[in-house]
């Protein structure tokens, strides 16, 4: 029997005595990390503090309920102690002991009975990482009877997350979770079982680490969450002397490229499968960190596909939903594409909610939040509630051809093909100078499929949304027919949507959530157009730079 089981029975046993009462059950004896004090050493912490909010966590009176540290955080975010790093920015005794007074609250107030809400396995993890990164700050000095409690809670969270860890899909969170186990591991006295189990599933993640870098769940702000926890492992094995799996280095490189293939010019992220901009600087650090090897984008990474010409980026999802089971916030955007020019964001996609409002949420997800191609008001893949895709679209076949610096891109999906019996095939064509984008949108029909009476007569958009520091005019007519819409930002310089042909371009509203915060307002150019023979539909429009 395993010596923690062995334990655990024999202080069942004991607890028989009239002696003891029900705490007696609570704290194992032989609980991995239970009885430290210190720390055999505070692995690195190389992430900048928030000395702002910092300062204003500060300047809250006492006494202090838990719930006042929340202020500004959204939702359950405050109990990660993400902000323990903020009040060390500002430094001090009194940052520190208010560091102390918080913490010890939550462990009377959290800490002894797990909730469900508070003790998720990425809510844990974080929140070890947080404890064991800034003990130096406000732990080290601390009281013994500020000690004992604290690393009794530690270990209680480090078993319940170790239990935990296995049984974790999301790549993510399974990473974040090693590294927490990894960072308790080393750092607490006669807690080195939890590295060896941190480690023997981190071998072989990394091992199977893709070529391509991209983690499954396609979100470029998990992509980067994923290479500051693969950053913070190394940093703590080599901090504690301990041999480093032989693939992580490599799996370090190898996400950090795919990570810089997701970024526009003013060096935030796109905004696909749940991402976010992010902060360009903080981007910049990650990979600064992750070494030389990050430096140089690659071209595409696993269904997306990046060109630039000049100042000009263009990304481009030719790929379906996640898989199952890493699709939870997967969203229906189907050769969705993004544009900018230098530091400006142009077209965009609206982004992910990451507040309470289930129906934002939702919102975020859909076909028509993606600057692409929708029939019928219907998304390409069906988004279930709660998070995930049911039915979704299959393969989707793309090509790519490049020529003197122009970049052509090709991909179909069949997202509408079981219920319209249409194919969407879009063309994109970035020249050479970054200053022309032009595209073909085309619905064909599946070949030896009936087309259903529905279909006919179905109305299609194509939705271009404008980021919200974009400014936009009202139509009006181009020269050689079908309409002109000039737009453009303080930054990119004035440019022109040309929809050519007979479908005519609007402004709409639109919304944005590239942010993180509440959803702001935004415009979208939308082309709208009817499925009228069984043959199709078409439409061919551009963008450029007016000179």
């Amino acid at each position: 029997m395993a010596p923690e089981r062995t334990a655990r029975a024999a202080q069942v046993q004991g607890a028989r005595s009239p002696r003891r009462g029900p705490r007696a059950l609570a704290w194992p004896l032989l609980r991995v990390g239970a009885n430290a004090r210190q720390l055999l050493f505070v692995p690195p912490d190389p992430w900048p503090g928030n000395i702002a909010h910092g300062r204003r966590l500060l300047a809250m009176e006492e006494p202090l309920a838990w719930g006042a540290v929340a202020a500004g955080v959204p939702g359950n975010e405050a109990h990660r102690f993400a902000w323990l790093r903020d009040l060390r920015a500002v430094g001090g005794d009194a940052a520190r002991q208010r560091c102390q007074t918080l913490v010890k609250t939550w462990i009377a107030d959290h800490g002894l009975a797990p909730e469900r809400a508070l003790w998720s396995p990425g809510m844990i993890a974080d929140r070890l990482v947080h404890w064991i990164g800034q003990f130096d700050f406000f732990g080290k000095p601390a009281p013994q009877s500020f000690k004992a409690p604290f690393f009794r809670s530690m270990a209680h969270q480090a078993r319940a997350l170790a239990r935990a860890a296995p049984r974790i899909a999301a790549t993510p969170e399974r990473v974040r979770a090693l590294r927490a186990l990894i960072s308790f591991g080393a750092a607490v006295p006669g807690a080195h079982a939890r590295l060896d189990l941190a480690i023997g599933l981190l071998s072989p993640l990394v091992e199977a680490w893709p070529g391509h870098g991209l983690i499954p769940e396609r979100d470029p702000s998990g992509q980067l969450a994923v290479l500051r926890d693969l950053i913070d492992i190394r940093a703590f094995l080599v901090a504690a002397h301990h041999e480093t799996p032989p693939a992580l280095e490599l799996a370090v490189a190898r996400t950090a490229r795919a990570l810089a293939a997701m970024r526009h010019g003013d060096g935030g992220l796109a905004l696909f499968h749940g991402g976010a901009e992010e902060d360009p600087t903080f981007v910049d650090v990650v990979l600064a960190l992750a070494g030389a090897e990050a430096v140089a984008p690659s071209r595409f990474s696993a269904g997306y596909e990046r060109a630039s010409g000049g100042d000009g980026v263009l990304l481009f999802d030719a790929a379906g939903p996640p898989p199952p089971g890493s699709d939870r916030f997967a969203h229906a955007g189907a050769l969705a594409f993004e544009f900018s020019a230098g530091p400006a964001r142009l077209i965009v996609n609206c982004g992910a909610y990451r507040g309470d409002d289930p129906a934002w949420r939702d919102a975020g997800r859909m076909t028509a939040a993606h600057s692409t191609l929708v029939v019928s008001d219907r998304n390409s893949a069906e988004i279930v509630p709660g998070g995930g895709i049911g039915h979704r679209p299959g393969d989707i076949v793309v090509d790519r051809r490049e020529d003197e610096g122009a970049t052509w891109i090709a991909g179909t999906h069949d997202g509408y093909a079981r219920r319209f019996a249409f194919l969407h095939r879009r063309r994109l064509f970035l020249a050479a100078d970054g200053a022309d984008l032009r595209g073909e949108d085309r619905l064909v029909p599946v070949a030896g499929r009936r087309i259903p009476r529905k279909a006919l007569g179905a109305e299609f958009r194509i939705r271009f949304h404008l980021h919200p520091d974009v400014v936009v005019a009202a139509p009006e007519p181009a020269e050689a027919g079908g309409s002109a819409i000039p737009f453009g930002s303080s930054d990119s310089g004035p440019w022109r949507f040309i929809a050519e042909g007979g479908l005519a371009a609007t402004v709409e509203d639109s919304f944005y959530l590239g942010r993180g915060g509440a959803p702001m307002r935004a415009k979208q150019i939308v082309l709208a157009g009817r499925i009228e023979t069984e043959d199709g539909a078409e439409a061919r429009w551009a963008i450029k730079r007016m000179r």
